[in-house]
C-alpha cells in the first residue's frame, strides 16, 4: 500500500513539474504568432526606406515612414526580438537559410554571408523566422 502511495505522489510531483515547466515556456514565447504577423510589414516598411527620394514632400513621407519602423523596431526589442545579425557573419544553418552561394572572392572566407534577402528574427532564444541569405562558397 505505501509503494503505491509513493508512486502516486511522485506522480503527481512530475506532473506538477511537467505543468510549471510548460507555463514557463508560454509565458516566455507568448506574442510569438502576433510577433510573426507584426515582421512582413517591418520588412516592407524597411523596403520603403531603400526608395532613393528627390522631391521634398517626398523626403518628408519618408522620414514619416523611418520613425514608423523605428517605433515598430524598438516596440519588438522591448519584448525581447532581435533581428540575427548576419551580413559578413559565418552561415549558421540554425539562424540562416541560405537561398543562393556564390563563389569566394578575393578577401572573403569561404560559408561567409555576403548578402542579406530577408531579415531574420529571434525571440529571447528562439528563431521566429531565419535570415535570408547569400553565401560565398
Amino acid at each position: 500500500m505505501t509503494d503505491k502511495y509513493y508512486r502516486a505522489e511522485a506522480e503527481m510531483a512530475n506532473m506538477t513539474k511537467r505543468m510549471k515547466k510548460e507555463q514557463e515556456q508560454i509565458l516566455k514565447y507568448q506574442g510569438q504568432d502576433l510577433i510573426k504577423e507584426i515582421l512582413p510589414s517591418l520588412d516592407n516598411l524597411n523596403r520603403a526606406l531603400e526608395i532613393e527620394v528627390d522631391d521634398e514632400a517626398s523626403v518628408q513621407l519618408k522620414k514619416g515612414v523611418e520613425m514608423v519602423a523605428s517605433g515598430v523596431e524598438n516596440a519588438l526589442k522591448n519584448h525581447h526580438v532581435e533581428k540575427i545579425a548576419s551580413l559578413g557573419e559565418k552561415f549558421d544553418p540554425t539562424k540562416h537559410q541560405a537561398v543562393q552561394s556564390v563563389p569566394v572572392e578575393d578577401g572573403q572566407e569561404a560559408d561567409t554571408i555576403v548578402q542579406v534577402f530577408q531579415d531574420g528574427y529571434m525571440l529571447k532564444d528562439r528563431v521566429l523566422r531565419p535570415a535570408m541569405v547569400v553565401v560565398a562558397q
